[in-house]
């Protein structure tokens, strides 16, 4: 099991921690050709790093390099970091997430790369094993048996999930677990509370939710006291009781009182909720209620992006700190004074224009695993002693990708037409400008956001010439709940005219020119590009389409989307009904106005954006005798999951892109 390639060697750092950094860090290393397209797609090597309760062990989810739709938990010793054990997750299915229970035991739930999307999503199966290998058994699914946790009806059209509501036991080999049973009449179900023994499978039910689908939060003496649940997905409602026997009581409506709070976790005596609230136009803010008064108190609010995360104390029963999201990737400490908090900006010092944190402790706070992460660097692991203060490397999430030969995101500001502040990143080739430019709108398109994280897509244009405009345009998440309401109904409106507005703000700062111009994206970015091929015809030389929308009525007929509980009403309300004007804001609704040359590529399972869109589309092209390439593949679904399907799909890209506006390209200066 070849899964610790040693790439990092041990120096001093100060008097005050000793580190492993990246070999090569003191000096810039020569020019390097560019890295092959294979570094770009690979997915990463290890996730989720985190130790044991005792210290004892560290556990890592791997892929298995001989089958594409499986991984692993790599569990290694915690003093030597020798691996020790794989447990795998079973014939086609993959590790979703994982809990340590105890010091020995750790409990996984399981995923399918399901024929719709690229990325494996969770069955509700969830299996218990020893670090050693021992004891592994189904605790809850429809592969358990006997007196398992299995719900699994005779009628295959219904079925059971399961999820831990903490990992924190509630006594010997006991756990919480939230179980919900779907059908495929679009229903809900009301959400069950149930004790999990993770040795044997048996559940007791002790309570229930008071909303259909709700989600939980205990608090640190395995209480159920919060519950929140959503309606159309765009209002969550919050619920919160004083014990696992008293009556739930509403707390927060946002229809009645205008604001949204989403609970984090309680605090060191359970008598407050740290939540995240939405406001107004403001950005999303941190706070901490009583539980009792229903006051609330400001942690931290940014100035204009919400919080990203909430970092446990070492003892698990706190908050020490807020990742923030304003610049770069930074901590805000809720307590300055806190050993972490301390220990945290000494490591800050050691990683320079990198995010640091303590991301995994052992139950005494005296180990803890470190993620260093930046715009340039997928990730690296340390293990850290609090006590000693020497950190020593670990693993890489991508130990293939060089953060020097990496190019830096830069965080960029303008004005839409409106007046709305619209921030983004900018990522540039190496050389002077002006550059090739694609505009790489992303997918969701509600409460998703381009962020400074390393982002392999915008890395692989950049290596080749290409700068890489990212727009979190209106309707994006991270910016508050009024920012992400101003995008509804405004596909193919307001929307893209953020991104027309982007595209010229960057003709206008000399980063492009006129004529150099291509617009991708993938899911909702491949029908804004497209749509935006179709609105500014003149503007954009190229328009790539990778798993898009075409005409919105598929989206709102066919997608899996509008077969979930309130997934239709949520399709209605961001989208609209109005059939006409559906299709007059598709992409199909202007084929005839396109002038740009089109590469479309789609997966034929798809079911969240149906290959119907790429059909129906194509024969449309086909009518008007317009050019365009393609590349369908067959067995993928909403995106390229397998590593050589997703290499080809970047190859046909960069050709096309090379023959339209790259280096090689004779139409600079010129307009379509």
């Amino acid at each position: 099991m070849d899964i610790m390639t040693p790439l990092r060697t041990c120096i001093t750092v100060a008097a005050l921690l000793t580190f492993a950094l990246p070999v090569g860090a003191e000096q810039a290393p020569a020019a390097k050709a560019p890295p092959p397209i294979a570094d770009f797609v690979r997915h990463a090597e290890f996730s989720q790093v985190t130790l044991s309760p005792d210290g004892q062990y560290i556990a890592a989810v791997v892929p298995n390099a001989d089958k594409n739709h499986e991984n692993y938990l790599a569990i290694l010793d915690g003093k030597t970091a020798k691996p020790l054990q794989k447990l795998p997750a079973g014939p086609n299915h993959m590790i979703h997430r994982y809990t340590w229970v105890t010091d020995q035991r750790l409990v996984v739930s399981l995923a399918q790369r399901l024929g719709g999307l690229d990325t494996p999503m969770a069955t509700g199966e969830l299996y218990a094993s020893n670090a050693d290998g021992s004891r592994m058994s189904i605790l809850f699914g429809y592969r358990g048996s006997g007196n398992t946790g299995s719900r699994i009806k005779q009628d295959t059209l219904r079925y059971a999930a399961a999820s831990l509501i903490s990992d924190e036991p509630i006594n010997d080999n006991q756990v919480l677990i939230a179980t919900r049973e779907f059908s495929n009449n679009r229903e809900g179900n009301f959400t069950g509370i149930e004790k999990l023994n993770v040795m044997t499978g048996r559940t007791m039910r002790i309570g229930t939710s008071p909303a259909r689908d709700a989600a939980f939060i205990a608090d640190h003496q395995g209480q159920v006291r919060v519950a929140y649940a959503s309606e159309n997905f765009t209002r969550l409602k919050l619920w919160t009781r004083a014990s696992n026997e008293a009556e739930w009581q509403l707390a927060n409506d946002p229809v009645q009182s205008g604001i949204t709070l989403r609970p984090v976790g309680f605090n060191r005596d359970n008598s407050k909720l740290y939540v995240e609230s939405s406001q107004g136009a403001a950005p999303n803010a941190i706070e901490l209620m009583d539980l009792t008064s229903g006051k609330r108190a400001r942690i931290y609010q940014g100035k204009f992006a919400d919080p990203v995360l909430l970092l446990p104390s070492a003892d698990r029963q706190d908050y020490y700190a807020v990742i923030t999201a304003d610049g770069p990737r930074a901590l805000h400490y809720i307590d300055e004074d806190s050993r972490e908090a301390q220990l945290t900006q000494a490591l800050a010092k050691n990683f320079p224009g990198e995010l640091a944190y303590f991301s995994s402790f052992s139950r005494d706070g005296k180990r803890a695993i470190v993620h260093v992460l930046s715009d340039r660097n997928p990730g690296d692991y340390y293990v850290f002693d609090l006590d000693t203060r020497n950190a020593r490397y670990l693993v890489s999430a991508s130990r293939w990708i060089d953060p020097q030969q990496m190019r830096p995101k830069q965080l960029i500001e303008l004005q839409a037409r409106d007046g709305l502040s619209l921030h983004g990143f900018l990522t540039l080739p190496a050389g002077d400008k002006p550059y090739p430019l694609i505009v790489l709108p992303h997918g969701g398109p509600f409460g998703i956001a381009d962020d400074w994280n390393f982002d392999p897509e915008a890395q692989l244009f950049a290596s080749r010439g290409y700068a890489v405009l990212q727009v979190n345009y209106r309707g994006s998440g991270g910016y508050g709940a009024r920012f992400e309401q101003r995008g509804y109904r405004q596909w193919g409106l307001a929307m893209q005219d953020d991104l027309t507005d982007a595209t010229h703000w960057a003709v206008q700062q000399g980063y492009t020119q006129n004529g150099r111009i291509c617009i991708y994206g993938a899911s909702y970015g491949g029908y804004a590009a497209l749509q935006g091929a179709v609105r500014e015809p003149d503007l954009y030389r190229c328009a790539i389409g990778y798993a898009g929308v075409y005409d919105m009525r598929v989206q709102l007929d066919s997608s899996d989307t509008q077969r979930i509980y309130n997934g239709e009403g949520f399709l209605r309300q961001t989208m609209g009904d109005d059939r006409d004007d559906l299709l007059r804001r598709s992409p199909l609704g202007g084929v005839e106005r396109l002038k740009a040359d089109v590469l479309l590529i789609h997966g034929g399972e798809d079911q969240r954006v149906p290959l119907k869109n790429f059909r129906i589309f194509t024969q449309a092209l086909d009518k008007l005798n317009k050019p365009y390439d393609s590349l369908v593949e067959p067995d993928e679904g909403h995106g390229f999951f397998l590593e050589k399907h997703r290499q080809q799909a970047y190859e046909k890209m960069l050709n096309f892109l090379d023959r339209n506006i790259g280096p090689s390209s004779t139409q600079a200066g010129t307009t379509n």
